[in-house]
């Protein structure tokens, strides 16, 4: 049914508008909790107030979903808001463990918060570094440990989401795990070519690419 005073979606916003909101109104409203693709979080609401995102990242959640089993242990460089970290918890069981990596302050916070949220915080260690040179790091990354690529722990899937510098983590990682999964940033410098080239230097094959979000990047399944 139609509804003549629905809210607007965000996209039909005028970015100035939208930049205002963010910077003016939003740091001011109380955290609320929504869901991000069956994730609990505590979150400022946007514009349009919504809560549930059933698609948030649907690509890469869905190919850690797929990578990850029972047991498993699970790296994830880019911990954003939590979410890939707590799904990864949730697929490795209590057998399994997952360590993150996040830079900004206020990321590392977030990633805590949900995990702690979503009761796997016990399976989820979350450190508050950035691995390899930091091409974008999402707010503040004052008191970041620095963590050189070749330092990782090993694991057996590795997921990467660190902002362009998919390529440079995975040509000096000195790890092997069963499967990587990747969000190539080409924005910031990582076009999928040299993600691919990285991956191929590895010994690694691509089983699977999704091309269905092209603004965020290519997705990028791999396994040996």
């Amino acid at each position: 049914m139609h509804r003549e005073n629905a809210l607007p979606s965000p996209d039909d916003v005028p970015a100035a508008v939208r930049r205002a909101y963010n910077r003016v109104v939003r740091p001011h409203l109380p955290e609320k909790i929504a869901v991000f693709n069956g994730v609990a979080v505590r979150r400022i609401p946007l514009l349009d107030l919504t809560d549930e995102f059933p698609a948030y990242e649907a690509t890469l959640i869905d190919a850690v979903r797929s990578a990850v089993e029972s047991g498993d242990d699970v790296v994830v460089v880019g911990g954003g808001w939590g979410v890939s970290s707590v799904v990864a918890a949730r697929r490795a069981g209590p057998d399994g463990a997952v360590t993150a990596f996040e830079p900004a302050r206020h990321r590392y916070r977030y990633v805590r918060e949900t995990a702690a949220l979503n009761g796997v915080d016990e399976r989820i260690a979350v450190r508050h570094a950035l691995v390899g040179p930091g091409v974008k790091v999402d707010g503040d990354g004052s008191g970041a440990a620095r963590l050189p690529p070749g330092d990782l722990p090993d694991s057996d899937v590795l997921v990467l989401d660190c902002e362009g510098a998919e390529a440079d983590v995975l040509r000096h990682a000195d790890v092997e795990p069963r499967t990587i999964v990747v969000e190539t940033h080409a924005c910031f410098g990582t076009p999928e070519d040299a993600t691919r080239d990285a991956l191929d230097e590895q010994g690694y094959d691509v089983v699977e690419r999704a091309a269905d979000e092209p603004d965020r990047g290519i997705f990028v399944l791999t396994a040996e």
